[in-house]
């Protein structure tokens, strides 16, 4: 069994030259190497090339090509890939010495029932280090990975919500049979969950959690960045639906292309400006605080009505146009 990395990148050499110097360092051999650049990057395939020299280059392709967003730039991989298990990483983490080994060890383990396997990745401690880094690490604010760390029932099926590219992979054949990922949005948003939703319901693949599959995130974040973050993915959940509805369902638990969910959610901005507002002024703190300042759940459970707000203040923009136009009867 062999293992294709994919890596997708775009303007982050040095994050990139990092990543790939980290798995110079795997302690197998049977893998190649696929950086699929989201347009044409000089600079990326410079740093790709030159952090690999040690290794054998013919184990290192850089796949380049119009810049139509993260998931065509996959396909592309994908395309390109010969390996039987594709590990997907985002170029902002660090492999461990042995992560490459615990992807292909999972899957062989899995060889009688296919599975998407998902990797740990806990986010690169900084110092000085904050309360807000410390929610960031501790909490659900961007992932879940603390609740999975905290089960040890190695059998469970996280289900589709829980499958990030960020540390990932699955079985190449079955990638393909689902046709890839899906090309719906050129920006950030949820084709990781779309793509493990199509497996998961076509193929009946569980989503397993190896926590032996390790990164480091290297992703700094300030509060500012997270609330813009938060105000993206509302803003691209009417577009996304457009696109996947079935997935878009699944995981909103409603039809947010509705008019009666667009009303629901202008009503509750409405109703909660004054509190997030008035939240916002502490949450911009948190990064200048210590991470012994506060407990980082308490403080999660106090920001989530800012964070809500945000969302649907986004999910209201990206449906403006959606209420602009004449509805089609069914």
């Amino acid at each position: 069994m062999r293992a294709s990395v994919i890596i997708t990148t775009f303007r982050r050499p040095e994050k990139l030259a990092a990543l790939v110097r980290s798995l110079v360092l795997q302690d197998v051999d049977d893998f190649e190497v696929i950086v699929t650049v989201d347009g044409v990057e000089p600079d990326a395939t410079v740093a790709a090339v030159e952090a690999w020299a040690p290794n054998d280059p013919a184990r290192l392709a850089i796949v380049d090509g119009e810049r139509l967003g993260p998931c065509a730039a996959r396909n592309r991989a994908i395309d390109r890939a010969r390996g039987d298990v594709l590990v997907f990483f985002n170029d902002d983490v660090v492999a461990n010495p042995d992560c490459v080994r615990a992807h292909l060890e999972a899957h062989r383990e899995r060889a009688s029932r296919p599975a998407i396997v998902v990797g740990d990745a806990p986010w690169k401690q900084r110092h000085p280090d904050s309360l807000f880094a410390r929610m960031l690490r501790d909490t659900s604010m961007v992932f879940f990975h603390h609740h999975m760390r905290s089960d040890a029932d190695r059998d469970r099926d996280w289900g589709f919500r829980h499958a990030w590219l960020l540390n990932l992979s699955a079985p190449a054949a079955a990638v393909r049979a689902v046709g890839g990922l899906r090309v719906i949005q050129k920006t950030y948003g949820r084709d990781d969950d779309e793509l493990a939703f199509r497996m998961t319901r076509d193929l009946a693949m569980p989503v397993l959690w190896r926590p032996e599959a390790v990164v480091t995130h290297d992703h700094p974040m300030t509060p500012v960045e997270y609330l813009a973050r938060e105000h993206e993915l509302g803003l691209g959940a009417v577009p996304f639906a457009l696109g996947a509805p079935e997935c878009a369902k699944a995981m909103f638990g409603r039809d947010v292309t509705s008019r009666e969910s667009i009303d629901e959610a202008a009503s509750l901005v409405e109703q909660g400006e004054r509190e997030a507002l008035a939240l916002r002024p502490w949450f911009l703190t948190l990064d200048t605080r210590s991470p012994g300042f506060g407990d980082p759940h308490e403080a999660y459970q106090r920001h989530l009505p800012l964070k809500r707000w945000c969302w649907r203040r986004g999910y209201l923009q990206g449906a403006a146009a959606l209420v602009a136009r004449p509805r089609r009867a069914a």
